[in-house]
C-alpha cells in the first residue's frame, strides 16, 4: 500500500517514455513545465511592440497547451484520475498540473476579466503558497522544523484558496457551461481544486510524521487575525471621516470645503489611500454583484487592481464621500494630479519610447533653455469599437521660473509649430477638433504648482508621434552653485525610454559637474545616450552675472545681480502656520518666540495665542496635519505682522478651493495690494504659498531659524520692489529691467529668453490679484503674452492640421511676436531701423563685390 509521498530517487526509477517520445521522469518535466509557463506568464510585462494586446489570447493558448501537454502526460502513466489523482503517488504530480493550470487561469484573466490585476502582496502571496505545496514532496527529508513552516503556510494558503474560490462562486455555472468549450471553463474551478489538494496533502503527510495540525490552524488564523485589524482600522478611519464631515457643516465656521478639512486632518498611509482609491481603482463588494468592478462616474487614470484586503473591508463599511471628493483628496495628498486629468479619449496602451533633450547653459545670465522631444508609442495591437486612435496627456514640472515658449508637433513627418493664443480659444479649439473631429492637434495649457499639460492627439498604431516642448529658465543658485534639473513629466510610461541628451554651453563655466555618461564632442558639446533619467542635474560655480540684454518691439530687457532692498520692520505679532513638514527641532526652537512676542496658530477656525501652558497640546495636534492653509487675509496689523510658514509641494492648490468664501475672503484681501510678510523655513514650500508668491501676493523670505533671529534682531525684512518695468527672479538671484530702446539702448548680447521670463512674470504680477474672481482674462494680458509667446494663465500655445483649422478659430500670429524659442535664435531681434542699416550694408557689400567683378574682367 502506498503511503508516502515519492522522494526524488523514487522518482527517478518512475522514468517512462512520455508519449513514446521523450525519456524524462514526470516530476522533472514538470517542474520544468511550470518554470517555463511562469517565465513566459511574467515576460509578457515586459513585452513592447504593436501587437501586445493580441498576445492576450496568444499566450494563455501557449499557457493552456502545457497544461494540457502535462495532464495528457499523466493520463499516459496512469497516474491522473477521479481517484488516483489524489494518492500519495500521484499527489506531487496533481499539484503541478493544478499550479499549470493557476497559471494559465491568471493569463485568461488577461483577456476574460475575473480580477482586476492582483495587487502586488497578493502576487508575493500566491508565489510563495504555491511553493509550498510543491515542497511537500521533500516532507519526509525536511527537518521537524520546517515542517512546522510548511503546515502554517499551508494553513495560510488554504485561507487563500478559500477566499478565491468564494470570490468566483457566481461563475461556476458560467464555467460548467464554457468547460464545453475545449475544457477552458474548468480554470474557474482551480481554487476548489487547490482546497482538495490542501486535504489530501495533510492526510499523506501524516502518514510520514506527526506534526500537529494545530499548526495549520495557526496559519489560517493569522492572516484572519490581520484581515480582522484591517477591516477594524478601515472602518473606525471611515466612521472618523463621517464624523469630521457631519461636523464640520455644524459646528465649524470653516470658510473652506469639507473635503479640505478632512483632507488635513486624516492619516495619509496606504490604508488611507486604498478607502480613497476605492471603487475608482480598488474592487469593493457592491449589492448587486458579488464580484464585479463597477467604475465611478469620475475617471482615475489608474490600473484598476484587486486587493482582498480592500474587497472584504468593503463587505464591513463604505465611504460614503463621493467619487469627486475622493479625487481632490488624493490629488491634494499624493502626487497624482496627472491621474485625474479630464480625457476626451483614452491612452491606456501608451508608452514614451523615446526623448531627446537639447539644454543650452549660460552660465554667466544664470539662463538655459531646453528642448524635450519625445516619442509617443501606441501598443494597442487590437481595434475595439474606438478603434486604436489615443490621447496623450503629459503633465511637465517645470523649475521654479520656468516657462513653456514653444511647441511642434510632427504631422505626416513635417514639423509644424504652434501657434500662441488665449486659454478659452485653445481649448475650444482642441475640443473641438478631438472629441468630435477625431484630428490632429496639441495643445499645452498652464497650471498651477510650476507645470503645464501637454496634449496630443491622436496617437495610433500606425506610426509613433512626435513632439516638442521648449522651456526658458532662470537657473537657482544655492550654496555657491547654480543648478540645472531634468524637465521632469508624468504621462505615458517612459520606464523603457531611452534618453539622449545634449549640453551646450555658451560662456565661461567654472567647476562644471554632471553625470559620468556624458562625454564631449568635436563641437565642444556633452552628449549622452542613457535610460530616461528625471534625477539629471548639472552644477557649476556660481559667478557674478555678466550685465546683459535684449532689444525687441521698441524696449530693451536688462539683466543684473539682483541685490534684495530690505525695509524696517519691528515684529509684534508672530503666527505660526505649523503642520506636519515642521521637525521637532524646528518647533523647539520656535518655542522660544512666545516669549518675546505675541504669538499665534490658527486653531478651530480662529486665532488662538500661544503660551507655555497651552503650546504643547496645541502644537503637537496641529503637527498631526497634513497640509495648512493660513489665513492671511485675517490678519489685522499689516505693518507688524510676521508669518513663519514651512510646507510641503503635494497641497492644496489655489484652484482646488476656487468658489469657496475662503477663496473670496483671500481675493478681496490681496486685489487691495495688501501685502504680508512671510519668511518659509527651508526645507519645503506648501503649492498654497508658492501660488501666493508667484502672484506677488507676499513679501517672501527664505532661509533657516539663525537667518530668521538675524533679521529680527537688525529689524530689517526683505521688500520686492516690482513694477511693469521691472521683475525679479528670487531662486536665481536675477532681476529684469524694461526700458525704452530709443533712450536706453545697449548692445544686444543675451538671447530673446530675457523677454520671455520678463513678459511671464510681469502677467503671473498682473493676474495675482484677480486670479480667484475668474476675470483676469484682458486683452492687455493676452497681447503680452502673445508678443513674448509664453505660456500662461491666459495664455496657451496650439498646433492645428489645416490652415483653415486656425481660421476657424480665429487663431493667428500677430505682427511684432517672438514666436516660438528656437535654439538657432541669435539672441537679439533688430529694431525697425536696425533693420534698415543692416539693409544699406547688405547692399553696399554686394555693390562692392559687383564692382570689384566688373574691374577684374577689364
Amino acid at each position: 500500500m502506498e503511503t508516502e509521498l515519492l522522494l526524488p530517487e523514487e522518482d527517478q526509477q518512475q522514468k517512462k517514455i512520455i508519449f513514446g517520445i521523450i525519456p524524462l521522469g514526470i516530476i522533472t518535466l514538470g517542474y520544468a513545465l511550470l518554470i517555463i509557463s511562469f517565465a513566459f506568464f511574467i515576460s509578457f510585462d515586459f513585452i513592447k511592440g504593436s501587437d501586445k494586446s493580441d498576445l492576450f489570447s496568444k499566450t494563455f493558448v501557449g499557457h493552456y497547451l502545457l497544461c494540457l501537454f502535462y495532464l495528457g502526460t499523466l493520463i499516459y502513466n496512469r497516474a491522473y484520475g477521479f481517484r488516483k489523482s489524489w494518492k500519495a503517488v500521484n499527489l506531487d504530480k496533481t499539484i503541478i498540473l493544478i499550479n499549470l493550470f493557476l497559471i494559465s487561469a491568471f493569463a485568461l484573466n488577461r483577456d476574460l476579466p475575473v480580477f482586476e490585476s492582483s495587487v502586488d502582496w497578493l502576487c508575493v502571496y500566491l508565489i510563495i503558497t504555491s511553493l509550498n505545496l510543491l515542497s511537500f514532496k521533500y516532507f519526509k527529508i525536511f527537518p521537524y522544523w520546517l515542517n512546522i513552516i510548511q503546515y502554517i503556510l499551508l494553513g495560510i494558503a488554504l485561507l487563500l484558496y478559500v477566499y478565491l474560490s468564494l470570490f468566483v462562486i457566481q461563475l461556476y455555472l458560467v464555467g460548467l457551461l464554457g468547460a464545453i468549450l475545449f475544457g477552458i471553463g474548468f480554470h474557474i474551478f482551480v481554487p476548489l481544486t487547490l482546497i482538495i489538494a490542501c486535504k489530501f496533502l495533510m492526510k499523506h503527510s501524516q502518514q510520514i510524521r506527526r506534526v500537529s495540525f494545530y499548526w495549520i490552524l495557526i496559519g489560517f488564523c493569522l492572516p484572519i487575525f490581520y484581515v480582522g485589524y484591517f477591516v477594524f482600522e478601515w472602518k473606525t478611519r471611515i466612521d472618523n471621516m463621517e464624523k469630521i464631515s457631519n461636523q464640520s457643516v455644524i459646528l465649524d465656521n470653516t470658510q473652506l470645503p469639507v473635503w479640505l478639512k478632512l483632507a488635513s486632518s486624516i492619516k495619509n498611509d496606504w490604508i488611507t489611500q486604498r478607502i480613497l482609491k476605492s471603487n475608482l481603482v480598488y474592487t469593493i463588494e457592491h449589492n448587486n454583484s458579488g464580484w464585479g468592478f463597477i467604475s465611478g462616474n469620475v475617471t482615475w487614470d489608474e490600473v484598476k487592481k484587486h486587493d482582498p484586503l480592500v474587497y472584504l473591508a468593503s463587505m464591513v463599511s463604505k465611504s460614503t464621500l463621493s467619487d469627486e471628493d475622493r479625487v481632490k483628496i488624493l490629488q491634494t495628498l499624493t502626487d497624482s494630479r496627472h491621474q485625474a486629468n479630464e480625457r476626451l479619449w483614452n491612452g491606456d496602451n501608451l508608452t514614451t519610447s523615446y526623448i531627446v533633450s537639447d539644454i543650452d547653459i549660460y552660465p554667466e545670465l544664470r539662463l538655459a533653455y531646453t528642448e524635450k522631444y519625445l516619442n509617443i508609442k501606441n501598443n494597442d495591437g487590437k481595434r475595439s469599437w474606438r478603434g486604436s486612435s489615443e490621447e496623450a496627456i503629459y503633465n511637465f514640472q517645470l523649475p521654479e521660473g520656468s516657462v513653456v515658449t514653444s511647441l511642434s508637433l510632427w504631422i505626416n513627418g513635417k514639423e509644424e509649430k504652434a501657434i500662441l493664443t488665449s486659454k478659452q480659444k485653445a481649448n475650444e479649439a482642441y475640443k473641438t477638433i478631438v472629441g468630435i473631429e477625431q484630428r490632429d492637434p496639441s495643445v499645452i495649457h498652464w497650471q498651477e504648482g510650476n507645470t503645464v499639460s501637454v496634449r496630443i492627439f491622436p496617437c495610433t498604431t500606425i506610426e509613433e508621434r512626435k513632439f516638442k516642448i521648449g522651456i526658458s529658465s532662470a537657473l537657482s543658485e544655492k550654496d555657491g552653485k547654480v543648478i540645472y534639473k531634468n524637465i521632469t513629466f508624468r504621462g505615458p510610461n517612459a520606464f523603457h525610454a531611452k534618453e539622449t541628451s545634449r549640453i551646450h554651453i555658451k560662456g565661461k563655466v567654472e567647476n562644471l559637474t554632471f553625470p559620468n555618461s556624458f562625454k564631449k564632442d568635436k563641437k565642444g558639446d556633452y552628449i549622452s545616450e542613457h535610460n530616461y533619467d528625471p534625477e539629471l542635474e548639472i552644477n557649476f560655480k556660481a559667478m557674478e552675472i555678466k550685465p546683459g540684454s535684449f532689444s525687441f518691439n521698441g524696449f530693451t530687457y536688462s539683466l543684473a545681480q539682483y541685490q534684495p532692498n530690505y525695509k524696517p520692520f519691528a515684529v509684534t505679532e508672530m503666527f505660526f502656520d505649523i503642520n506636519n513638514s515642521w521637525t521637532e527641532k524646528e518647533l523647539n526652537d520656535t518655542e522660544n518666540f512666545i516669549e518675546k512676542f505675541k504669538c499665534f496658530v490658527f486653531y478651530d477656525e480662529e486665532f488662538i495665542r500661544l503660551n507655555k501652558e497651552n503650546w504643547k497640546e496645541i502644537i503637537l495636534e496641529m503637527r498631526e496635519k497634513n497640509f495648512s492653509l493660513f489665513p492671511f487675509h485675517l490678519i489685522k496689523d499689516l505693518n507688524n505682522s510676521l508669518v513663519i510658514t514651512k510646507g510641503k509641494q503635494i497641497s492644496p492648490h489655489l484652484s482646488d478651493f476656487k468658489e469657496s468664501t475662503f477663496a473670496e475672503g483671500i481675493s478681496n484681501f490681496f486685489v487691495k495690494g495688501n501685502k504680508i510678510n512671510v519668511f518659509n523655513i527651508k526645507g519645503g514650500t506648501s503649492a498654497y504659498v508658492s501660488s501666493l508668491r508667484e502672484f506677488r501676493g507676499l513679501e517672501f523670505a527664505e532661509g533657516n531659524l539663525e537667518e530668521l533671529n538675524n533679521l529680527i534682531t537688525k529689524k530689517t525684512f526683505p521688500v520686492s520692489e516690482e513694477s511693469s518695468n521691472q521683475i525679479i527672479l528670487h531662486d536665481a538671484g536675477l532681476m529684469i529691467t524694461k526700458n525704452n530702446s530709443e533712450k536706453n539702448h545697449k548692445p544686444d548680447n543675451a538671447p530673446d529668453h530675457l523677454a520671455r521670463l520678463f513678459a511671464y512674470n510681469d502677467i503671473m504680477r498682473k493676474v495675482g490679484k484677480d486670479y480667484f474672481k475668474g476675470d483676469f482674462v484682458n486683452e492687455d494680458l493676452i497681447s503680452e503674452a502673445t508678443t513674448a509667446y509664453v505660456v500662461s494663465p491666459v495664455s496657451s500655445l496650439i498646433v492645428l492640421e489645416t490652415k483653415e483649422d486656425y481660421e476657424r478659430f480665429d487663431i493667428k500670429n500677430t505682427d511684432n511676436s517672438l514666436l516660438n524659442a528656437s535654439k538657432k535664435s541669435s539672441g537679439a531681434v533688430p529694431e525697425p531701423h536696425e533693420w534698415m542699416l543692416i539693409i544699406i550694408f547688405v547692399l553696399l557689400i554686394f555693390y562692392c563685390i559687383r564692382q570689384s567683378r566688373l574691374h577684374f574682367k577689364l
